[in-house]
């Protein structure tokens, strides 16, 4: 995708809607955000107890993890997991819809640092690696829409976060490389080649603005105290105009100094002049008004932002609640 020079965008509301996947066996992930989400609205509305109770059942997906191949799985009443374990290809794709274990494993978007803890750092890292690799080969979309059938699937919304997840895991140079290789290979400018997935509520389009702003939000911005995680921007400035009815700011600037097709990854970054260390800031640093500049290049920086405390904030982290 080409570089652009400059992007402008007007902000002039306060809601925000993430769109899930709709499920049938594993409502039960579904059903987790959700109660993380009224969690978040009872703690801002000074709910104590709600805060409390939902915040724990936000951590429900926990049961749908078999510990042996730490994925989830189809689990009985009883307890037991339901035989004939398949990652791809299910023999029975009633248990996922639209989706298999892979991409399902990886959506528990407001607590990514749980899922690290389920499968362990290596391992979540290795398995979005190798996801990523195959996704290459098919521009990240299930081929045919045979969604089981695959990994890296950008086309449907239960794994359209997989490539900020590397943010999570100290390897945001990865989380760089593969938007942009998204935005390349899964995104086009014909009729015939929009984008390869299906245009919920807009959702494909307004992935593909934000990730070309260089910026995301995991959780939709659904926590009292939501972040923005970087990416890597196609352009080299973006000036975000702010609503004076809701945001103290009046513009957010993005520049990317030295950007360019190869230049793909962050080398340093700053904000509003002070050193920014970590693939990630909180939105209302956006939102007071300010500048985020960030120097690219055409080799990974591995030291920037990959410590372990400088990952994005979850609810495990202790960071988000």
């Amino acid at each position: 995708m080409e570089v652009m020079p400059e992007l402008w965008i007007w902000i002039s509301t306060k809601n925000l809607v993430l769109c899930r996947p709709t499920s049938v066996l594993f409502r039960t992930l579904d059903y987790a955000f959700d109660d993380y989400v009224v969690s978040q609205v009872s703690k801002a509305m000074g709910h104590k107890n709600e805060f409390q109770e939902f915040g724990k059942r936000a951590l429900n997906y926990q049961n749908v993890f078999n510990p042996e191949t730490k994925y989830v799985w189809k689990r009985f009443q009883d307890g037991s997991w339901a035989p004939g374990f398949h990652l791809l290809g299910l023999d029975n794709v009633s248990q996922f819809v639209e989706g298999n274990p892979w991409q399902y494993s990886f959506y528990v978007p407001h607590d990514v640092h749980g899922i690290i803890n389920i499968m362990g750092k290596d391992t979540f890292q290795t398995r979005l690696e190798k996801g990523f690799e195959e996704g290459v080969k098919t521009a990240f979309c299930a081929q045919y829409d045979i969604m089981s059938n695959f990994k890296s699937n950008h086309g449907n919304q239960v794994n359209m976060q997989a490539a900020y997840l590397f943010n999570y895991c100290g390897a945001p140079w990865l989380t760089q490389y593969y938007v942009r290789e998204i935005m390349d290979k899964y995104y086009g400018a014909d009729p015939y080649k929009g984008w390869l997935g299906d245009e919920d509520e807009g959702q494909m389009g307004a992935w593909y603005v934000i990730s070309a702003m260089g910026l995301f939000q995991m959780d939709g911005g659904t926590s009292v105290n939501p972040v923005l995680e970087i990416g890597s921007p196609i352009f080299d400035k973006i000036v975000v105009h702010l609503d004076s009815k809701y945001y103290k700011g009046t513009t957010f600037t993005i520049i990317a100094e030295n950007n360019c097709p190869e230049n793909r990854y962050i080398q340093s970054a700053s904000l509003n002049g002070k050193p920014l260390n970590q693939p990630w800031f909180y939105f209302s640093e956006a939102v007071n008004g300010g500048t985020l500049k960030l120097i690219m290049g055409r080799e990974p920086n591995k030291n920037w932002g990959s410590k372990p405390e400088q990952a994005p904030p979850s609810m495990s982290s202790g960071k988000i609640n």
